[in-house]
């Protein structure tokens, strides 16, 4: 299993490779015709994420919030959506089931290039901390700044799903 985003679509060996759109439209907007897996998408909550984040590099770029703000804000904004697409997403899927539908030798396919933000790497993440598989960005396996990239939104996710690990652990002590 792997992942990448839509430009990168005919890069990937299609012989060995199934690619799944995982984002919203579905890859339409890229010209993505391929199979797809909605329950994967961000669209709950993205639309009204993507204004604010929007709202944010507005902000700086007009000279109102300084660096150290960007910096923060921009932080915050990132935790606020991992904690929303693994509440809203993720928890609700089986991620033996997710596995199984997608099958091992699929890439999971989203815009945006490696380099930056997506769910899709929350999405591998994720599978990697339930399953114990390894899922790497195909093309650039050997990256070091995405490994870096992924491997804190990972421990985000993980110290999400430990700590409703341990609230569900105190509600059976009651």
């Amino acid at each position: 299993m792997k992942t990448s985003f839509y430009y990168n679509l005919d890069f990937i060996d299609q012989k060995k490779y199934k690619p799944i759109a995982i984002s919203g439209d579905e890859g339409k907007l890229a010209g993505f015709k391929g199979k797809s897996m909605p329950s994967l998408s961000p669209y709950p909550f993205y639309k009204k994420w993507k204004e604010n984040d929007v709202k944010i590099n507005k902000s700086f770029r007009n000279g109102e919030i300084n660096t150290q703000d960007f910096i923060s804000l921009k932080q915050k904004s990132r935790d606020d959506y991992i904690a929303q697409f693994y509440n809203y997403v993720l928890k609700p899927l089986n991620p033996n089931k997710v596995y199984q539908e997608l099958g091992d030798n699929c890439v999971l396919l989203c815009f945006e290039k490696p380099n930056e933000f997506c769910h899709r790497f929350l999405v591998a993440s994720w599978l990697e901390l339930t399953l114990g598989i390894q899922v790497n960005e195909y093309g650039f396996e050997k990256n070091l700044n995405i490994e870096i990239n992924k491997e804190l939104y990972k421990q985000k996710l993980k110290a999400l799903m430990e700590k409703e690990s341990d609230n569900a652990n105190d509600e059976n002590q009651l």
